[in-house]
């Protein structure tokens, strides 16, 4: 169940970081972490689990609440 989390998460931070025009590089600058890092974030697999303080500072970078990281990609579009 979790790998699902994990998914929706990774497919929603490249969403709302291709929202804002951002690419990989300038989101890992803007959150003072690597490229590759980033990249496995938005992994489908994502094989690296972000810290509750990494998530928030992301939402912050991508002017979203939290919450918004959770919802289904095919959520997301309706709005």
């Amino acid at each position: 169940m979790k790998e699902k989390y994990y998914k929706i998460i990774g497919e929603n931070i490249a969403y709302y970081r291709k929202k804002k025009h951002l690419t990989q590089i300038g989101l890992s600058m803007n959150a003072n972490v690597s490229r590759a890092y980033i990249s496995h974030l938005e992994a489908k697999n994502m094989n690296r689990v972000p810290s509750l303080d990494m998530l928030f500072h992301l939402c912050e970078i991508l002017d979203i609440e939290p919450y918004q990281l959770f919802i289904e990609p095919k959520e997301q579009i309706k709005k």
